[in-house]
């Protein structure tokens, strides 16, 4: 596996003590994105093995498939085989694009992330994807429904971004999508890859808390997640 970095987290997987590694390269370039340069640089390389031999079970409970887009390696497959024969809970971040990677690792999954990164049809703007619309919506739903028809928590995450965002999108967001949890994110400028992105307000809880009352007119369990 080519990695950019490990970590021991308290809340990467809700409730759980967990060992994060992050995978190395992304099929996106998100205007937003706070690590593109180290999520794109291989710092090492390592086996599924060797990695589990460094993780403690003493202190871990999880173990969390993080990237960068962790689905651009098929050694994740093996690496979640191998974590949950261990006994470990398994949760995996992604941004939904790779379905045919996803429906080979879902009978080892607990717990999926899933980044909704906007309305679809922005998603060329904001992440610089290849895809057209409807064949980024298409891959994204279709993760999601894999997940969900195989018994995994699913849980679906959208950055909000103001000026580049508004109520709207967060409703035609809550429209298409269908999960266990829907959390919308306190967006921070600071560290944006794309200098007109620092430029953005970093939206207060009180939006956020609005923003999630549009969400819940689609969607029963609607949460924020603030940082400041």
């Amino acid at each position: 596996m080519e990695v950019s970095g490990m970590e021991f987290s308290t809340i990467d997987f809700p409730k759980k003590a967990s060992t994060v590694i992050f995978l190395s390269g992304c099929n996106f370039r998100c205007s937003y994105c706070h690590n593109l340069e180290n999520i794109l640089k291989i710092k090492h390389s390592i086996t599924v093995k060797e990695f589990l031999k460094r993780v403690d079970p003493l202190l871990t409970e999880a173990i969390v498939i993080s990237g960068g887009e962790p689905t651009l390696q098929e050694e994740i497959i093996e690496l979640a085989r191998e974590a949950k024969d261990l006994g470990y809970l398994v949760k995996l971040d992604t941004n939904g694009t790779r379905p045919e990677i996803v429906s080979k690792i879902l009978e080892y999954l607990d717990y999926i992330a899933i980044d909704v990164k906007c309305p679809f049809y922005k998603y060329r703007e904001l992440t610089r994807c290849k895809e057209n619309e409807e064949e980024i919506k298409n891959k994204i739903l279709k993760t999601i429904n894999l997940s969900l028809e195989a018994g995994v928590y699913v849980e679906c995450r959208t950055t909000y971004i103001p000026k580049f965002m508004d109520s709207k999108d967060i409703e035609e967001i809550a429209k298409n999508i269908n999960c266990n949890l829907y959390v919308i994110q306190q967006y921070d400028p600071t560290k944006a890859y794309d200098k007109r992105f620092r430029e953005f307000p970093m939206p207060k809880r009180e939006e956020l808390e609005k923003l999630k009352e549009v969400a819940e007119r689609y969607l029963t369990n609607v949460k924020i997640r603030c940082y400041w």
